[in-house]
């Protein structure tokens, strides 16, 4: 895993590069954090708390906390209220989240200098928004995957399973927390 994370940050010239790696405290992109690490790039650590599950968001959030100071990572994290921003905007409540942390992740690499933000979606991630874009009925343009880079945004993990990252974590004991929102098929994402 680590020499296929090199090859694919070398390839694209994302090693040399300051990197802030979005956490979620999931399996990806604790896994991402670690390796990064590991690989001695430099990285901070951004983790959104939503406070969309109450207890359990304040918990993702402590355990990513901990684990980044206990590894020497800055780490920043930021609470939103997600619900007030759906309440008095309206739409979609996964799409408002997207916007409001893509929009943070920006701001914070404007401030701290940082060239890059790490996203730790995999192969599966990019099966799934496929399938999505061609149940909406995209054309051609929409017929591929997540891409490695969109402008400052990059996915060094989409040639990797999730399989392959649980069980990483597993061996190097990284920890991380499972969110029960992902079992519920209430979301597209998830029903896919």
């Amino acid at each position: 895993i680590i020499k296929r994370l090199q090859d694919m940050l070398q390839e694209h010239r994302w090693h040399q590069k300051k990197i802030i790696v979005a956490v979620s405290g999931g399996a990806d992109s604790m896994v991402l954090a670690a390796l990064l690490q590991q690989l001695q790039i430099t990285i901070s650590i951004a983790h959104c708390n939503f406070g969309l599950r109450g207890k359990e968001s304040d918990e993702d959030e402590a355990m990513v906390v901990s684990w980044a100071a206990a590894q020497g990572i800055p780490c920043r994290v930021q609470r939103f209220d997600t619900r007030a921003q759906l309440d008095s905007q309206g739409g979609n409540l996964q799409e408002i989240a997207r916007e409001l942390r893509y929009q943070w992740f920006e701001e914070l690499r404007l401030e701290t200098g940082f060239d890059l933000i790490a996203t730790a979606h995999h192969s599966q991630d990019s099966v799934e928004t496929m399938l999505i874009n061609f149940f909406k009925g995209t054309g051609i343009a929409g017929m591929h995957g997540i891409l490695p880079q969109q402008h400052k945004i990059i996915r060094p993990l989409l040639t990797f399973t999730k399989e392959e990252l649980q069980q990483y974590a597993q061996d190097h004991q990284v920890p991380w927390r499972e969110d029960s929102s992902n079992q519920k098929d209430d979301y597209t994402r998830n029903a896919v």
